[in-house]
């Protein structure tokens, strides 16, 4: 079981207290701007929970059918991420994320962004950075976390550096 698998997992959820809807924002401020805003701030919440060990938050922004694709191709149900977490597999100590790049379709979007993590899955280190490719859709006037995907970024070799 890896712990970078475990991290997306646990970063891919928010908190639906900040849910968007479907309908105009008013004043300046364009409606795909505002799903933008509020597709960022639910990231950075699920990363917090996850910080906090927050499965109830985490739950909230993950869909029922949420799956996680981890580094290593395997795949984990909801439940068995929300299980890892809530047993004191995972702690993370600290993160950064940056690199927000998000895509809206209608009902759903395409988040991309950079993580930095500093933690531990078990006894392994999985601090450093990853890519992460989070996919929401819009249920119910909330936006709900559908699938997940992380990879690790490498360290720079040859002394060329990476985009990491």
């Amino acid at each position: 079981m890896n712990g970078l698998t475990i991290i997306a997992a646990l970063i891919a959820s928010v908190s639906l207290s900040l849910a968007q809807t479907n309908e105009p924002a008013t004043g300046s401020q364009s409606a795909p701007v505002k799903t933008e805003q509020t597709l960022q701030a639910l990231e950075r919440e699920w990363a917090n929970a996850v910080v906090r060990r927050d499965v109830e938050t985490i739950s909230r922004i993950q869909a029922d059918d949420f799956e996680f694709t981890d580094p290593s191709g395997q795949i984990w149900t909801k439940a068995r991420a929300l299980e890892f977490i809530r047993a004191g597999r995972l702690q993370i100590d600290s993160f950064e994320m940056n690199e927000f790049r998000i895509r809206i379709y209608g009902d759903a979007a395409v988040v991309n962004f950079r993580v930095v993590w500093n933690g531990k899955s078990g006894d392994n280190d999985i601090s450093g950075p990853q890519r992460m490719t989070d996919v929401f859709v819009l249920r119910d006037g909330s936006w709900r976390c559908v699938s997940s995907h992380t990879t690790r970024i490498p360290p720079p070799r040859n002394g060329l550096e990476g985009n990491g």
